[in-house]
C-alpha cells in the first residue's frame, strides 16, 4: 500500500509530539519514593464514623521496610461502644513481597507478628499492579480479622493470619488511568491510578484504585463490602433528626449511620495526604528491587536551602495557608504526636518572622450538629496555640484563635475526601 509521503510526515510528527507530551506529563507527576519519612495519611470510613489513619516509613533496608501505623477510632461493638480504641503498631514489608505477594494485609492489629510473609500492607505488589495491567485481571486476597484477635504467621498454630483471609479477584476496568487528587507534600495532584473492581469468596463485591507505579503500587483508595449498609427506614432517620436537634456528637450519628441513610459501603478507604523528604534525591525501589540508599528521616518539612518552605511561602505571598498535618484524637481537641513536625515548623516560621502575629482558626466536616462543631473548632484552635507557647515558647501574645466549625467548607462534605479536606487548621497573619 502506498502512503501519501506528506500525510506519513504529519503522522510521524503527531506521534513525536504525542511521546513529547506523555513525558512532559509524566514529568508533572511526582513518583512516591519509598523513603524513611514518607508518609500516608488516610482517611477511613466505617460504622463508627470518619477516622484518620497514618503510616509512616520509618526505616528501610536492603530486605524490608519498617512501617508504623497509628490511628484513633471509635470502638462500636456490643462490649465497648463509644470507647475511644487507640492503635500504634509497626508492621515489617519483605521486598520479595512487595514485588510478588497476592495478599494484601489491610487490617491492622495491636497484638499479631510485625513480619507477615507474603502480605503487603500500604498497597499491592508489583506483580498484581502488573498483571491488572497486562492481563486485566489479578488474583489478590484481603484480611477479615477484627480487632482484638492476636494472630500467629505458624501456619500449625490457630488462629494464624492465613486463617482470616478472603480471597478475590481483581479486574481491571478501562485501559487508561484514573486521576485521584491527593495532597502531595501540601500541593493538590492529580495522582494516575489503575482501576479494578473486585470480587471475593463471601459474595461481597469491591473497588481499589491502586497507583501506576511498579516500584511503589500504593492503594490509593478503595471500597470493601459494596452496598452492604442498608439504608435507614423512618423511624431510624426520625432518631437521626432529634439527635441532630439535641446537638449529638459525631460518634452518636455515626454509631446509628446517620451519616450514611441511604445506605452505603462496609469499608470506605481514600489517601487524603502523602509527604516526603528523602535526603540525597528520591530514593526509590530500583527497577522493583531494594532500595536506592537514603538516610532515615523523621518526615519533618525543612525550609529548603536559601529559601522558604511551602508555609511559609504561603504566609508571606498571601497572608495565610492550610494546615492538614496537625492530626487530632477522634472527636477531641488532642494533638495526636505525628503533628509535632507541623508544629516545631510553625514555630521555626514565627522565630524566622519576629513581627508576625498569627491567628490559628480551626475547622470542621458537617457530621455532628452545628454547635457541637463549632465548639470542637474553637477547643482545637485553642490547643494549637496552647502547644505552640508551652512547647515551642511562642509569645501568647502573637498568637489568636477561633474556630468556624462546619461553616467555611473547602471541599463536599458528601464524600470521605471532601469531609477529610473540611477538617483543617487554618493559619492567617494579623
Amino acid at each position: 500500500m502506498n502512503v501519501n509521503p506528506k500525510l506519513g510526515l504529519l503522522l510521524r510528527r503527531v506521534v513525536a509530539l504525542s511521546a513529547v507530551a506523555a513525558v512532559a506529563q509524566a514529568a508533572d507527576v511526582p513518583s512516591i519514593p519509598l523513603c524513611p519519612g514518607l508518609t500516608v495519611v488516610t482517611a477511613i470510613n466505617q460504622p463508627g464514623g470518619d477516622y484518620e489513619s497514618i503510616k509512616t516509613i520509618e526505616s528501610v533496608t536492603q530486605n524490608e521496610i519498617r512501617l508504623k501505623y497509628s490511628s484513633e477510632s471509635r470502638n462500636t461493638d456490643l462490649f465497648g461502644a463509644g470507647e475511644l480504641r487507640k492503635l500504634l503498631v509497626h508492621r515489617n514489608v519483605l521486598f520479595a513481597d512487595m514485588r510478588a505477594a497476592k495478599i494484601y494485609e489491610q487490617i491492622y492489629l495491636d497484638k499479631s507478628a510485625e513480619t507477615l510473609p507474603g502480605t503487603t500492607a500500604i498497597g499491592v505488589s508489583g506483580a498484581v499492579l502488573n498483571a491488572l495491567k497486562n492481563k486485566g485481571q489479578a488474583e489478590l486476597s484481603l484480611s477479615n480479622a477484627f480487632p482484638g484477635v492476636e494472630l500467629t504467621t505458624d501456619r500449625n498454630i490457630r488462629p494464624n493470619y492465613m486463617d482470616y483471609l478472603q480471597p478475590g479477584r481483581l479486574k481491571r476496568v478501562g485501559t487508561g488511568t484514573v486521576p485521584i487528587r491527593v495532597l502531595v507534600n501540601d500541593e493538590p495532584v492529580d495522582l494516575p491510578a489503575i482501576k479494578a473492581d473486585g470480587e471475593f469468596d463471601v459474595g461481597e463485591k469491591a473497588e481499589f484504585y491502586i497507583l501506576d507505579d511498579e516500584r511503589n503500587p500504593l492503594v490509593l483508595a478503595f471500597r470493601l463490602g459494596i452496598g452492604s449498609v442498608k439504608p435507614l427506614d423512618a423511624s431510624q432517620l426520625s432518631l437521626c433528626d432529634t439527635l441532630r436537634k439535641n446537638n449529638a456528637g459525631p460518634a452518636d450519628l455515626a454509631r446509628l449511620r446517620c451519616d450514611r441513610p441511604d445506605g452505603g459501603d462496609r469499608d470506605t478507604l481514600r489517601v487524603i495526604k502523602i509527604t516526603y523528604h528523602c535526603a540525597g534525591g528520591s530514593p526509590q525501589l530500583a527497577g522493583g528491587g531494594g532500595p536506592a540508599a537514603g538516610p532515615a528521616g523523621n518526615g519533618a518539612a525543612p525550609a529548603p536551602a536559601g529559601g522558604a518552605s511551602a508555609m511559609e511561602q504561603a504566609l508571606a505571598k498571601g497572608g495565610k495557608v492550610d494546615v492538614y498535618s496537625i492530626y487530632f484524637s477522634f472527636n477531641s481537641d488532642v494533638i495526636r504526636e505525628e503533628s509535632e513536625p507541623t508544629l516545631r515548623e510553625i514555630a521555626q516560621i514565627m522565630a524566622r518572622h519576629p513581627d508576625w502575629k498569627l491567628r490559628v482558626n480551626g475547622h470542621t466536616d458537617s457530621v455532628g450538629g452545628d454547635a457541637y462543631n463549632l465548639t470542637l473548632s474553637k477547643k482545637r484552635s485553642a490547643a494549637v496555640m496552647d502547644a505552640l507557647v508551652k512547647r515551642y515558647h511562642i509569645d501568647a501574645a502573637r498568637l489568636s484563635t477561633d474556630g468556624f466549625g462546619r461553616a467555611q467548607p473547602k471541599d463536599t462534605n458528601d464524600t470521605l475526601e471532601g469531609r477529610a479536606r473540611n477538617r483543617r487548621v487554618e493559619l492567617m497573619r494579623q
